[in-house]
């Protein structure tokens, strides 16, 4: 598959209205998930006093990075569509509040309304503080989630791609785990296989997060809670592995998760407020006597975890095609070798009359 190409100043145009909706000046990126979105690179994710690293997207005219030397010298290397524009650094070290202050006297914002990531770290409020005593911050984490929650062509198949490659790693997880095969090598030939398929991370969890070399037993229930990754963005995928056939409560419960999973698919589709895709599964697997404590389901995409939307209680978010989310039902059974998850966890993309799903890999009983 050829590298993706992202329309970037579409992006720009989209937050530049969102912006104006809502009477900010600019935006103040960290380094991570959104200034990989608007810039097609990120520097490393830590900020003030590790590094400043801020990319200022300002209502009008040129966007603007502030980097360390170091990060600069990598973006060089980068495919980023702004590794030629304006760049302005600090050495590590060195407290960069003259650089900043310089920053947005320049762009007028030095007293404006600054709109910034709902998780942004506090040393960069502090240095916002100092360089610029009379500028205004506000929360602008939903302009984030709303640019970010619907995926264009080009993110849809990028998806598709890592929904594919993780599907590689289930096939192997079938061929490999067996009675008395030692837990970490299971999980060796599970991410070679999503790595030889081109997956950018080892994107195996579940209970491979604490590798052992404790040996799988009869009456085993595996969860493998895993996602490739491919061109930066990954997914979440979930399915349940048994070593020999399960308890009959087990499989019960098995089997209406696997019935909640295809009845939530049913009822998905454009105009449903993202809490009723939640309650419908909460509710069904109540119904059947099984308690679901996790929320149904959440937004895939740049984030190495859950993004917006989340698909819980109280989300009032209006499902749109090109919105791509978990479906995740089940419930916690206790006494195996850890307190392990029964459920079916799988991407889906919401279309134009209802839904697809881009996990392309049974649902049936794995059964070893």
């Amino acid at each position: 598959m050829t590298k993706p190409q992202y329309d970037f100043p579409g992006r720009i145009a989209r937050a530049r209205n969102m912006m104006k909706e809502r009477g900010l000046d600019a935006l103040y990126i960290n380094a991570g998930p959104n200034m990989q979105y608007f810039a097609g690179w990120s520097a490393y994710t830590a900020g003030w006093p590790v590094w400043l690293s801020a990319l200022i997207v300002p209502m009008e005219g040129e966007l603007t990075f502030l980097i360390s030397k170091m990060h600069a010298d990598i973006l060089k290397f980068s495919d980023s569509w702004l590794k030629d524009g304006d760049i302005r650094t600090h050495r590590d070290g060195d407290e960069p509040v003259e650089e900043l202050a310089a920053v947005l006297k320049e762009k007028g914002l030095a007293d404006g309304q600054l709109g910034i990531e709902d998780n942004m770290w506090y040393g960069d409020y502090e240095l916002l503080s100092k360089a610029a005593p009379k500028i205004r911050v506000k929360r602008a984490g939903r302009v984030f989630d709303r640019l970010r929650g619907v995926k264009d062509a080009a993110e849809i198949e990028v998806l598709r791609k890592a929904n594919d490659i993780t599907v590689k790693g289930y096939e192997r997880s079938a061929q490999v785990i067996r009675e008395g095969v030692a837990e970490y090598e299971a999980a060796m030939e599970i991410m070679k296989a999503m790595l030889e398929a081109g997956s950018e991370s080892m994107g195996v969890g579940g209970h491979f997060k604490k590798l052992l070399p404790r040996r799988f037993q009869k009456g085993d229930v595996i969860d493998i809670d895993m996602g490739a990754r491919w061109d930066g963005y990954g997914t979440d995928t979930a399915r349940n592995v048994f070593v020999g056939r399960p308890e009959p409560e087990v499989e019960r419960a098995y089997k209406v998760t696997v019935d909640c999973f295809y009845e939530t698919l049913d009822m998905i589709k454009p105009g449903l407020e993202a809490q009723e895709v939640h309650r419908f599964s909460y509710n069904y697997m109540k119904k059947h006597g099984f308690d679901q404590v996790w929320k149904i389901g959440h937004g895939i995409g740049l984030n190495k975890g859950h993004e917006a939307p989340m698909v819980q209680e109280g989300e009032t978010w209006i499902l749109e095609p090109g919105i791509i989310f978990v479906v995740d039902p089940g419930c916690f059974i206790t006494g195996q070798f850890r307190d392990t998850p029964i459920h079916i966890e799988d991407a889906i993309l919401v279309t134009e009359d209802g839904c697809e799903n881009l996990t392309n890999y049974t649902r049936e009983m794995i059964i070893v």
